[in-house]
């Protein structure tokens, strides 16, 4: 008897060794709710079955300083992270990324056409988009951004997405810029233009959720969204309609923060993030457009014309070009905050 609790004793603390020693990772996805909710299912609790890895899913609203500020401390406790096209730019410029251990096989992955091909730094994820969102029961059908920024002929309170990215774009558009003329932005003009639609402004929206819950419960009528959001909403999808017309196509990308732990296992979670299948599981649930071009033959076809990607919708939308951002983002979030502060 004493000999078999010894031995159940040394297992207990041999299965504690084991568990205290197993690898574990945690990945930062750009969103929350039903965002998050896909890159668990898709990526994050996939990958920790297969690999016997202890997996922590976080949000994150891509604050570039916070993220800057953590690697120059060396206190990095995030494995991989998602961020904008315009902060991987900037973020590759300013050595705060750690190279992947191997590259990405072509095998599995090939860019789909027009989107950069993975490098040492980081992997392309996935397409999301703003749209021009409304109540088809308050307001008649608006087409472009210049019905958005219309008072007259379009009543009703709006919402706009509080940060510059993607608004001056649209304040641009409004004001008569092509789409293919749009860079680089004329700061000053989307400014004056933005200053004609403030007065309408009834909230200024930071987490995607916002905008829908704003337009369900009737506040607003009109607002940028992601598209995503919607479609992840089987309310909103009943209830809401939208216009690609103008939409902004943002690209994301997987890096590994320089000073992270677990390198070799973060490069083999992008590896397999990166792969056509969990690409096109993440894709049926958010609708926003993989990056790699083999998933798009697995997403069901029902889903497909629903993507950013799909030729229809990116005929008359635009991608926002991450290296003006890259280079600029910085001064013009300044005067963004000066301008909503009202000085």
């Amino acid at each position: 008897m004493k000999r078999a609790l010894i031995v159940l004793g040394l297992l207990l603390i041999f299965a504690a060794v084991l568990q205290s020693a197993a690898p574990e990772l945690t990945i930062v996805s750009y969103g929350s709710g039903a965002y998050q909710e896909s890159h668990k299912r898709a990526f994050v609790e996939p990958f920790g079955r297969q690999t016997s890895t202890k997996m922590t899913s976080l949000s994150w609203g891509a604050e570039y300083g916070h993220l800057q500020e953590m690697v120059r401390s060396g206190r990095v406790p995030w494995n991989v992270v998602e961020v904008t096209a315009a902060q991987y730019a900037r973020g590759v410029g300013e050595k705060l990324f750690a190279p992947l251990t191997s590259t990405v096989p072509t095998s599995t992955y090939q860019p789909i056409p027009g989107s950069p091909a993975p490098t040492q730094f980081g992997v392309p994820n996935v397409y999301w988009s703003t749209v021009l969102a409304y109540r088809s029961d308050a307001v008649k059908k608006p087409r472009s951004w210049s019905n958005f920024w219309d008072t007259k002929n379009f009543p009703g309170p709006r919402a706009l997405y509080d940060s510059p990215r993607g608004t001056l774009e649209f304040a641009l558009l409004a004001d008569g810029v092509p789409r293919d003329r749009l860079y680089p932005l004329d700061v000053n003009r989307a400014f004056r233009k933005l200053n004609q639609i403030r007065p309408s402004v009834r909230l200024w929206w930071q987490d995607g959720t916002e905008p829908v819950n704003a337009l369900l419960t009737g506040r607003v009528v009109m607002t940028p969204a992601w598209s995503g959001r919607i479609f992840a909403s089987p309310q909103a999808r009943k209830e809401l309609r939208y216009s690609w017309d103008g939409a902004a196509h943002e690209l994301d990308y997987w890096v590994i923060p320089k000073g992270a732990a677990n390198v070799p296992l973060a490069t083999r979670f992008i590896h397999f993030a990166s792969m056509p299948a969990p690409m096109a599981v993440q894709a049926s649930s958010t609708a926003y457009g993989p990056a790699n071009n083999l998933a798009l033959a697995q997403v069901p076809k029902n889903i497909l014309p629903e993507l950013p990607t799909a030729p229809s919708n990116w005929r008359i939308s635009f991608v926002v070009d991450s290296a003006w951002w890259a280079a600029h983002e910085q001064e013009v979030q300044e005067r963004w905050t000066v301008w909503r502060s009202g000085s």
